[in-house]
């Protein structure tokens, strides 16, 4: 599919090279030794240690680049002296193994974030209740704030459920999406002199 009207897209889109076979577009990841991808910090031994926060983002970017209908190939560039296919079944087991954190994690927000929209649901019916239970003889004036105050924060906490099913949800699912298209992504090494 080829982009139309000179979008900012299309010329992003421009700038990747695509696989001959698969059509998939590639994702160019040089490194100057496999270590680049995990994170400095970490004391774990290799196989162990975190993804560099780095890396994550810049595929992150490169992924939104490319339209959500494209596969995507993230081929590894490393020198040819350094090849190793031991370090390179690790490298592919860690990424993989960040994935699957990355939408554990998405899920487990996802479920916190729904008990959330539903306990505010819950305390914005009760506020409402309240307020329209409150005895009709009563109409002194800190009934009425009181009253008044309890309608307004019910729509508060209305609001908030609106907000955590529709909007908070709307992005986790995006970011979902984007993780499962890490996962689905094909990992090549390709070596260069």
């Amino acid at each position: 599919m080829q982009w139309t009207f000179g979008s900012k897209k299309n010329d992003t889109l421009n700038s990747y090279r695509k696989d001959k076979e698969s059509g998939r577009v590639i994702i160019p990841i040089s490194l100057d030794k496999y270590d680049d991808v995990f994170d400095d910090w970490d004391p774990s031994p290799f196989k162990l240690r975190d993804i560099e926060d780095e890396f994550l983002d810049f595929i992150w970017d490169s992924i939104e680049d490319i339209p959500s209908h494209m596969e995507v190939i993230f081929e590894f560039s490393v020198p040819q002296p350094l090849h190793s296919e031991q370090k390179e079944k690790v490298l592919v087991s860690a990424l993989n193994h960040q994935f699957d954190y990355m939408l554990r994690k998405n899920q487990r927000q996802r479920v916190k974030d729904y008990k959330e929209a539903l306990r505010y649901f819950v305390i914005g019916i009760l506020f409402f209740v309240i307020s329209y239970t409150r005895p009709a003889e009563s109409s002194s004036f800190f009934s009425r704030i009181l009253s008044d105050g309890l309608f307004v924060g019910g729509w508060l906490f209305i609001w908030e459920t609106f907000s955590d099913l529709f909007i908070k949800s709307h992005k986790l699912m995006e970011d979902r999406r984007i993780v499962q298209r890490f996962k689905r992504a094909e990992i090549q090494f390709v070596q260069r002199v």
